[in-house]
Protein backbone atom coordinates (compact mmCIF):
# COMPACT_ATOMS: atom_id res chain seq x y z
CA UNK A 1 0.00 0.00 0.00
CA UNK A 2 1.52 3.65 -1.21
CA UNK A 3 0.82 6.54 1.30
CA UNK A 4 -1.97 8.07 -0.42
CA UNK A 5 -4.10 5.00 0.26
CA UNK A 6 -6.18 4.15 3.13
CA UNK A 7 -6.59 0.49 4.84
CA UNK A 8 -9.54 -0.29 5.00
CA UNK A 9 -11.12 -1.19 8.40
CA UNK A 10 -12.48 -4.61 8.41
CA UNK A 11 -16.30 -4.65 9.59
CA UNK A 12 -15.55 -6.47 13.08
CA UNK A 13 -12.95 -4.80 14.05
CA UNK A 14 -11.74 -3.97 17.50
CA UNK A 15 -9.74 -1.59 19.21
CA UNK A 16 -5.96 -2.97 19.93
CA UNK A 17 -6.09 -1.92 23.66
CA UNK A 18 -2.47 -2.50 24.32
CA UNK A 19 -1.40 0.01 21.91
CA UNK A 20 -4.11 2.53 23.03
CA UNK A 21 -2.83 1.91 26.45
CA UNK A 22 0.89 3.06 25.24
CA UNK A 23 -0.50 6.23 23.02
CA UNK A 24 -2.62 6.86 25.70
CA UNK A 25 -0.29 7.32 27.82
CA UNK A 26 2.69 8.45 25.96
CA UNK A 27 0.03 11.72 25.94
CA UNK A 28 -0.42 11.80 29.71
CA UNK A 29 3.22 11.74 29.68
CA UNK A 30 3.14 15.10 27.50
CA UNK A 31 0.37 16.44 29.27
CA UNK A 32 2.46 16.13 32.65
CA UNK A 33 4.99 18.57 31.10
CA UNK A 34 2.44 20.88 29.32
CA UNK A 35 0.45 21.53 32.52
CA UNK A 36 3.96 22.54 34.30
CA UNK A 37 4.77 24.76 30.92
CA UNK A 38 1.36 27.06 31.42
CA UNK A 39 2.51 27.02 35.24
CA UNK A 40 5.28 28.00 34.10
CA UNK A 41 3.94 31.20 32.09
CA UNK A 42 2.07 32.30 34.19
CA UNK A 43 4.88 33.05 36.17
CA UNK A 44 6.46 34.53 32.70
CA UNK A 45 3.62 36.88 32.42
CA UNK A 46 3.37 37.38 35.68
CA UNK A 47 2.10 41.34 36.64
CA UNK A 48 0.29 41.99 33.75
CA UNK A 49 -3.21 41.22 32.85
CA UNK A 50 -2.08 37.71 30.84
CA UNK A 51 -0.55 35.99 34.04
CA UNK A 52 -4.56 35.56 34.75
CA UNK A 53 -5.61 34.48 31.68
CA UNK A 54 -2.17 32.03 32.14
CA UNK A 55 -3.62 30.61 34.97
CA UNK A 56 -6.72 30.28 33.84
CA UNK A 57 -5.09 28.40 30.68
CA UNK A 58 -2.85 26.26 33.22
CA UNK A 59 -6.23 25.10 34.86
CA UNK A 60 -7.96 24.07 31.93
CA UNK A 61 -5.02 22.13 30.64
CA UNK A 62 -4.95 20.57 34.00
CA UNK A 63 -8.43 19.80 33.64
CA UNK A 64 -8.15 18.46 29.89
CA UNK A 65 -5.36 16.07 31.73
CA UNK A 66 -7.99 14.88 34.35
CA UNK A 67 -10.38 13.86 31.19
CA UNK A 68 -7.12 11.94 29.68
CA UNK A 69 -6.65 10.26 33.14
CA UNK A 70 -10.43 9.42 33.22
CA UNK A 71 -10.48 8.40 29.65
CA UNK A 72 -7.25 5.75 30.66
CA UNK A 73 -9.29 4.41 34.03
CA UNK A 74 -12.61 4.31 32.01
CA UNK A 75 -11.29 2.04 29.49
CA UNK A 76 -9.64 -0.10 32.08
CA UNK A 77 -6.49 0.53 30.74
CA UNK A 78 -3.14 0.99 32.91
CA UNK A 79 -1.41 3.71 33.72
CA UNK A 80 2.49 2.94 33.07
CA UNK A 81 4.49 3.29 35.98
CA UNK A 82 7.87 4.25 34.08
CA UNK A 83 5.36 7.10 32.53
CA UNK A 84 4.73 8.12 35.92
CA UNK A 85 8.01 8.57 37.08
CA UNK A 86 8.79 10.20 33.62
CA UNK A 87 6.07 12.32 34.01
CA UNK A 88 7.39 13.47 37.42
CA UNK A 89 10.27 14.45 35.65
CA UNK A 90 9.13 16.13 32.78
CA UNK A 91 6.95 18.02 35.44
CA UNK A 92 9.83 19.24 37.26
CA UNK A 93 11.22 20.34 33.60
CA UNK A 94 8.54 22.36 32.43
CA UNK A 95 8.44 24.05 35.89
CA UNK A 96 12.34 24.58 35.21
CA UNK A 97 11.40 26.60 31.91
CA UNK A 98 14.99 26.41 29.70
CA UNK A 99 13.12 27.73 27.04
CA UNK A 100 13.02 31.50 28.79
CA UNK A 101 14.97 30.88 31.97
CA UNK A 102 14.52 34.82 32.65
CA UNK A 103 10.75 34.76 32.68
CA UNK A 104 11.07 37.84 29.88
CA UNK A 105 8.43 38.99 28.11
CA UNK A 106 9.73 40.94 25.50
CA UNK A 107 12.66 38.37 24.23
CA UNK A 108 12.57 36.38 21.67
CA UNK A 109 12.32 33.17 23.54
CA UNK A 110 9.45 34.60 24.82
CA UNK A 111 8.18 33.82 21.27
CA UNK A 112 9.52 30.79 21.29
CA UNK A 113 7.51 29.51 24.61
CA UNK A 114 4.57 30.71 23.10
CA UNK A 115 5.45 28.45 19.75
CA UNK A 116 5.76 25.47 22.05
CA UNK A 117 2.51 25.83 24.24
CA UNK A 118 0.63 26.24 21.22
CA UNK A 119 2.88 22.78 19.79
CA UNK A 120 1.71 20.91 22.83
CA UNK A 121 -1.77 21.54 22.82
CA UNK A 122 -1.03 20.56 18.78
CA UNK A 123 -0.30 17.28 20.34
CA UNK A 124 -3.32 17.13 22.28
CA UNK A 125 -5.61 18.18 19.48
CA UNK A 126 -4.22 15.38 17.04
CA UNK A 127 -4.64 12.66 20.56
CA UNK A 128 -8.13 14.09 20.45
CA UNK A 129 -8.75 13.76 16.69
CA UNK A 130 -7.47 10.21 16.56
CA UNK A 131 -10.09 9.20 19.29
CA UNK A 132 -13.17 10.63 17.65
CA UNK A 133 -11.70 8.99 14.35
CA UNK A 134 -11.70 5.41 16.49
CA UNK A 135 -15.29 5.98 18.43
CA UNK A 136 -16.03 6.13 14.75
CA UNK A 137 -14.50 3.05 13.54
CA UNK A 138 -15.23 0.96 16.31
CA UNK A 139 -18.85 2.30 18.14
CA UNK A 140 -18.74 -0.23 20.70
CA UNK A 141 -15.03 0.20 21.40
CA UNK A 142 -15.85 2.41 24.95
CA UNK A 143 -14.91 5.84 23.19
CA UNK A 144 -17.79 8.50 23.04
CA UNK A 145 -17.36 10.20 20.27
CA UNK A 146 -19.37 13.04 21.33
CA UNK A 147 -17.08 13.21 24.29
CA UNK A 148 -13.96 13.31 22.27
CA UNK A 149 -15.13 15.27 20.09
CA UNK A 150 -15.74 17.75 22.68
CA UNK A 151 -12.57 17.27 24.47
CA UNK A 152 -11.05 18.47 20.39
CA UNK A 153 -12.96 21.07 20.82
CA UNK A 154 -11.80 22.58 23.84
CA UNK A 155 -8.19 21.49 22.97
CA UNK A 156 -8.49 23.76 19.84
CA UNK A 157 -10.17 26.87 21.67
CA UNK A 158 -6.84 26.55 24.41
CA UNK A 159 -4.72 26.53 21.49
CA UNK A 160 -6.28 29.76 19.89
CA UNK A 161 -6.59 31.48 23.24
CA UNK A 162 -2.50 30.84 23.26
CA UNK A 163 -2.16 32.62 19.53
CA UNK A 164 -4.57 35.40 20.70
CA UNK A 165 -1.72 36.13 23.28
CA UNK A 166 1.02 35.31 21.31
CA UNK A 167 -0.33 38.25 18.43
CA UNK A 168 -1.33 40.44 21.03
CA UNK A 169 2.23 40.68 22.63
CA UNK A 170 4.30 40.06 19.51
CA UNK A 171 5.43 44.23 19.15
CA UNK A 172 6.54 44.08 22.70
CA UNK A 173 9.04 41.60 21.67
CA UNK A 174 9.78 42.47 17.96
CA UNK A 175 8.93 46.17 17.36
CA UNK A 176 11.14 49.09 18.24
Amino acid sequence: MDASSTPSTPQNATLNRDELQDYLNHHLLGSRSGVRMFRTAADTWRGTPYEAEFKELTDQVSQMQDRLIALIDRLGLKQSRTEKVLGKAAEVAGRLNPVNLTRSKTQGMTQVELDILQGALQGQIGMWQALVRLAELVPDGGLDRESMDTNYRRTRHLQDEVRRISEETLGTRFLT
